[in-house]
């Protein structure tokens, strides 16, 4: 089952991150490491930001054991520990610029009110190829639901959801965090698989 893996990493740089990557050999969709769906990293207020989308946890620890682990200790990056959360939805959209991390945490909301909420959103229909984000993973936390966008810009996001989310959200929404951070790196090695 393909997993969302998301990384908040107090204190990292993007020098660091950039080390990491250089000893891994550059992040593209030909030189991933096996199992890597998505890589995307940005640039918070306190730190760096990674959320990578792989096939399984099984794929994820491999490479960190063979490769990831010992390029992030060489570069001196703070440790952190990863929330990692089963993919429920995962899609490519149109968006072509990939400018921001959007960061959502809907505490309560299940999948099947998540499924409810995108059923008639065109943005959805299909394989939800048509969608404006560049691209979108949905996920079940153990406390509800977790969204990680990357957007042309925060306007581009709130474009959407005032105009496709707020009205069909009713009662299904509960407290809703919403974080943004610049994208430093983003990489669709794979076209998703839906869920």
């Amino acid at each position: 089952m393909p997993v969302l893996i998301i990384m908040d990493i107090e204190g990292g740089t993007v020098e660091q991150y950039d080390q990491v990557d250089r000893l891994l050999g550059g992040t593209t969709p030909e030189n991933a490491p096996p199992g890597l769906i998505s890589h995307t990293a940005g640039v918070t207020d306190t730190g760096i930001f990674v959320a990578d989308v792989w096939e399984s946890p099984e794929a994820m620890q491999q490479a960190f054991e063979a490769q990831l682990g010992p390029a992030l200790a060489e570069a001196g990056v703070p440790e952190a520990q990863p929330q990692v959360v089963p993919v429920h939805n995962h899609l490519h959209g149109v968006g072509e610029e990939a400018g921001v991390i959007v960061i959502v945490e809907i505490d309560g909301m299940t999948t099947d009110d998540y499924d409810h909420m995108v059923a008639d959103m065109t943005a959805h229909f299909d394989d939800g190829g048509g969608h404006p984000a560049v691209s979108h993973v949905a996920g079940a936390s153990d406390t509800g639901l977790v969204v990680v966008d990357v957007w042309g810009s925060e306007e581009e996001f709130g474009e959407f959801a005032q105009s496709q989310i707020a009205p069909r959200t009713g009662d299904r929404m509960g407290a809703m965090t919403t974080r943004f951070a610049p994208v430093h790196k983003h990489v669709p090695v794979k076209t998703p698989t839906q869920a």
